[in-house]
């Protein structure tokens, strides 16, 4: 009996041993690289230049962080790696508490690349290519270990297109198994859409450990035998937002990553601008396929997208019907709108109606003491109101009823699960057209979550909300007959400025809030200059307010577009205090105010200021319109 303990203890050890062994086996791996060249042929005979033929369409510069080689001074011409050099290290952290960095390969790359080794678990690789010695290095992260091997391309392609360094095929970053996704695409459903030079990434916004927001990234991937594969990590259900691009075709969707989520690309209906993703179970299925698949949403899809092409491509015999293209772009009359959602997880193309205030005029409102006689509104037109959806094309019609349809199912969510995660992320995705309700459901769920969540994931939100409410509220009751609030700023100069000191000092005042990367307030420049120039002898001033986020973009736009007025930089984006003052939902923003404060007019624009400056000061002789004479008419002999 003793002898069988002894070998029942034994094989236990053995075993225990086996599976421990197991457990510790080195996973080998391969790392692969190429350099591509997208640079014809040279040929001794010049002949006219070939169109590109459809498997070499260039990948086009997409608003990733793909890694990207400067394009040289010197004429374009092939990529010279007579001096390359490429690097591929890891970090670790030795006995004492130090970050150490530890070199696996470190040697020329003359185009052609390879390497295999093993490691005992998961380990980030930075892969680094140095191509010559006044570059800057370009650099890819990944994990080996994964059981994928790894294939980079260092892409050479002629100008204006980019150079770019990434993976290929497949991006595998992940560092614990046990919280794997993976997301796929077989793209030959597209056809000719997205080819063998599509980039795929998938990048989400979330916040570290200070309570800071951060971008996560995986990718860019570029698409091989039409199809790519991104396998990731996450610790919890996350909000991410898939795009595809080349230099024909671009389109994105919204993904729930999640531990052991698998999510599966395909297309949406008759159009490639929006992805149709399938996943099984999990909170992928109940917030994104729920409405992806939802067979009116898909109907809607199909709807607008149809219309949008006929208004590109309007049938010749329809000539008279044309849709101004230009309809596809703008917003509203030459405004761009402040992005009020301010959240990469967010659909850019899902601001809903309700979330800029449009401005009105309070019926009975009685003027400010002191502008019983401003002139209320003679000049300027009103914004057009967003509830009017009259002067609209079609297609953003469908638009809008396909985004009602996925809002409904989400606020079923939002309002009637008992899962705080899936309420939580219904809710990141904008379900809410109004702000009222927004702010309701965000502070309902305050008290379903810890301390800590919400001071980084919700009360922001509901600060940023609140801010949009005021300034909405702000925006309606500050109309002509009214009084401009104070506030002081600093110029370019550093000097703090007042609003008041500027306009005690002149009889009008022009109050500008304007962007750096705001076009229609750059377009609107020209034709200040020239009413500026004109009236400034009549004490006729402008008072520009950027509402930039840095000091460099306000410089860099005062002196690109050479302004000579007072030039204010309140530098906090559309929430500063005075933007949420003066209710700035939309740039440019102006207002006419007199040496007392009193608003004359509002959302006012070149061609009005030039009535209200001709209609009180006269017409200057710099602003008259050349005469043409007409043709004279050929005598006719007898």
């Amino acid at each position: 009996m003793k002898s069988i303990l002894n070998n029942l203890s034994l094989l236990c050890i053995m075993t225990s041993f086996f599976a421990f062994s197991q457990n510790n086996t080195a996973t080998p791996y391969k790392i692969t690289g190429e350099y591509v060249s997208k640079f014809p042929e040279p040929t001794e005979e010049v002949t006219e230049a070939e169109p590109a033929a459809a498997d070499e369409t260039d990948v086009t510069e997409t608003e990733t962080d793909t890694p990207s080689v400067e394009e040289p001074d010197e004429a374009d011409e092939p990529m010279d790696l007579s001096n390359a050099t490429l690097t591929i290290s890891y970090e670790t952290t030795n006995s004492e508490g130090e970050v150490e960095t530890v070199s696996l390969v470190d040697e020329p790359f003359t185009g052609s690349f390879e390497f295999e080794n093993e490691t005992m678990e998961p380990t980030e690789v930075t892969i680094s290519l140095l191509v010559s010695d006044d570059a800057d290095s370009i650099e890819i992260s990944t994990v080996v270990g994964t059981g994928h091997d790894i294939h980079f391309v260092l892409l050479d392609r002629p100008s204006p297109s980019i150079d770019q360094f990434m993976l290929v095929g497949t991006s595998s970053q992940v560092m614990n198994p046990a919280n794997r996704f993976t997301i796929s695409g077989d793209l030959s459903v597209f056809d000719d859409a997205f080819t063998d030079h599509s980039v795929v990434v998938l990048s989400a916004n979330t916040i570290d450990e200070n309570g800071e927001s951060k971008t996560l990234q995986w990718g860019p991937v570029l698409v091989q035998d039409n199809s790519f594969h991104i396998e990731g990590d996450v610790a919890e259900p996350l909000l991410a937002t898939l795009s595809i691009n080349n230099s024909g075709s671009a389109g994105s969707t919204q993904v729930v990553l999640e531990p052991l989520g698998d999510i599966v690309v395909t297309k949406l209906g008759n159009q490639t601008r929006e992805f149709s993703t399938t996943s099984n179970d999990g909170y992928h299925a109940m917030l994104i396929s729920s409405w992806q698949h939802n067979e009116e949403y898909i109907d809607l899809v199909n709807a607008w997208t149809t219309e949008v092409e006929l208004a590109m491509n309007p049938p010749p015999e329809d000539e008279s019907e044309n849709v101004d293209d230009e309809s596809l772009t703008e917003d509203t009359e030459g405004s761009q709108l402040a992005d009020v959602e301010e959240d990469a997880d967010s659909d850019s193309e899902e601001i809903t109606d309700s979330e800029i205030e449009t401005t009105e005029t309070i019926a009975g409102v009685e003027p400010a003491e002191g502008c019983e006689d401003a002139e209320v509104g003679k000049f300027a037109e009103p914004m057009p109101s967003s509830s009017d959806t009259s002067g609209y094309p079609d297609w953003y019609n469908l638009r809008m009823q396909a985004i009602e349809v996925r809002n409904a199912i989400l606020l079923e969510i939002v309002e009637g699960s008992d899962d705080r995660t899936a309420q939580y992320i219904a809710m990141k995705m904008g379900p809410y057209t109004d702000d009222a309700d927004a702010l309701t459901a965000w502070k309902s769920l305050i008290d379903k979550f810890n301390a800590d969540f919400v001071a980084a994931h919700i009360t922001p939100r509901v600060e940023t909300i609140e801010k949009r409410v005021m300034l909405a509220t702000n925006d309606a009751i500050l109309v002509p007959g009214q009084k401009a609030p104070e506030f002081t700023l600093l110029n370019l100069e550093g000097e703090e400025v007042s609003l008041y000191n500027v306009l005690g000092e002149n009889d009008m005042v022009l109050i500008d809030f304007w962007a750096s990367w705001c076009g229609p307030c750059i377009a609107d420049f020209p034709d200040l200059k020239k009413l500026y120039a004109a009236y400034t002898d009549e004490d006729f001033e402008i008072v520009g307010v950027s509402i930039d986020s840095s000091e460099e973009d306000w410089i860099g736009g005062v002196e690109d577009n050479a302004l000579p007025w007072v030039q204010l930089g309140e530098l906090e984006g559309w929430y500063g205090p005075i933007g949420v003052q003066f209710g700035v939902g939309w740039v440019p923003k102006g207002y006419l105010v007199d040496s007392q404060g009193c608003i004359y007019e509002k959302d006012i624009r070149p061609d009005a200021l030039k009535e209200f400056l001709v209609d009180r000061y006269g017409m200057d002789d710099s602003l008259e319109e050349p005469e043409v004479d007409p043709d004279e008419s050929p005598e006719v002999s007898g």
